[in-house]
């Protein structure tokens, strides 16, 4: 099978909505194959100038209005199917209209689907955890764009996404008749810049992010027989909310200890101390104090520091220019890069902007390449 990195299935994702085709994704857990969805679906909507909407994270009152003025809106509808019953898709007959022949009675989401002016996206997620026969009830959306009788409109996209067989999920083999109609990807795990990337655009912790670049090892360890809990890049986004307002505390081991694996969290934690150590804004004062730091681990710390108080407004980009220069002289130019991609990730027209009308030409040539 095919393995694509999330900009790759993002750009997949895009090509089938436009063909109306149904796409099949399997990947391990916690590696984002939701949030790649999402993110897309999201894109989608911007383009074709709609409200992007999630069905399930809507009101009753709220759907009712989309389900009004359907033409406003794109909608993605996540459907976790290992919580379905085959009559959860099919319905329930309606025996209260006397009528001699069975009709039945839908769910609100798939009566949407038929809607003429409705678009958007379905996913089908954990597919394969679902029962034989809720996939059976899948297989007419999936195969004639059908829900019960009524045609499901040329506008919406169907797609599937599912664990591995390794990653004892516990899954059903789809069959094959299902599988054949769409394309099928592997998502892999994402690396670190990848990672970087996603986390600067979803506000997660400064710390983490400058964590995970210094020790990249750290973003995916998942191994059944050590027993432990499994780090996962999901994993670290469920440590970043949790940690949003809680200060180094005795809670601050609990919290993260319990969020991913044990010992990774306390290496995470003895970096997260490192901001005791350092008076921060004397060196935001004085950039060349960075010269006394020998430490590889507190130099990331900084950097994801500089980083985010670029973003909010705190230095201004003179700042990092001045930060970049002292890191170039020690020898650093990985962490010169890793600041500026930060910058121009969590700010990209501001970073630009001031870029652009920066006059340290040979400096900016030497590094504009990990910009690119």
């Amino acid at each position: 099978m095919l393995k694509v990195t999330h900009i790759e299935l993002s750009n997949l994702l895009k090509e089938y909505y436009k063909n109306k085709l149904a796409l099949f994704i399997s990947g391990a857990f916690g590696i984002g194959k939701s949030f790649c969805v999402r993110d897309t679906a999201k894109e989608i909507a911007k383009t074709k100038a709609k409200q992007f909407v999630e069905w399930n994270k809507s009101t009753k009152e709220e759907k009712q209005k989309i389900f009004e003025f359907p033409e406003k809106y794109f909608v993605l509808i996540d459907e976790r199917l290992s919580e379905y019953d085959s009559s959860d898709i099919k319905g329930l007959p309606n025996f209260k209209d006397g009528k001699e022949t069975i009709e039945w009675k839908i769910p609100f989401w798939a009566k949407f689907l038929t809607l003429e002016n409705s678009d958007g996206i379905v996913f089908f997620d954990e597919i394969n955890l679902a029962t034989p026969l809720v996939i059976s009830s899948v297989y007419k959306i999936i195969y004639d764009r059908i829900v019960n009788d009524s045609k499901i409109n040329k506008n919406w996209f169907i797609v599937g996404a599912g664990n591995r067989e390794e990653d004892r999920a516990f899954t059903h083999t789809l069959p094959a008749p299902v599988k054949d109609r769409g394309g099928e990807v592997e998502l892999i795990s994402p690396n670190v810049d990848d990672f970087t990337n996603w986390a600067t655009q979803h506000e997660i912790d400064n710390r983490i992010i400058g964590f995970v670049n210094f020790k990249p090892t750290t973003l995916m360890n998942v191994d059944f027989n050590n027993n432990q809990k499994y780090t996962t890049p999901r994993g670290w986004e469920r440590v970043s909310k949790l940690i949003k307002d809680n200060k180094l505390n005795n809670n601050f081991e609990l919290i993260c200890c319990s969020a991913i694996g044990e010992g990774i969290a306390r290496e995470f934690i003895a970096f997260c101390k490192i901001q005791k150590k350092l008076n921060l804004n004397e060196i935001i004062n004085n950039p060349q104090k960075i010269k006394d730091i020998k430490e590889i681990s507190t130099k990331f710390f900084l950097v994801s520091a500089f980083a985010e108080k670029y973003k909010d407004k705190k230095i201004p980009f003179e700042k990092i220019m001045e930060v970049s220069k002292v890191l170039d002289k020690i020898d650093n130019a990985e962490l010169v890069g890793f600041l500026w991609r930060l910058c121009i990730n969590y700010t990209p027209k501001s970073f630009e902007k001031d870029f652009d009308k920066c006059k340290e030409t040979k400096f900016i040539n030497k590094y504009g390449k990990y910009l690119v």
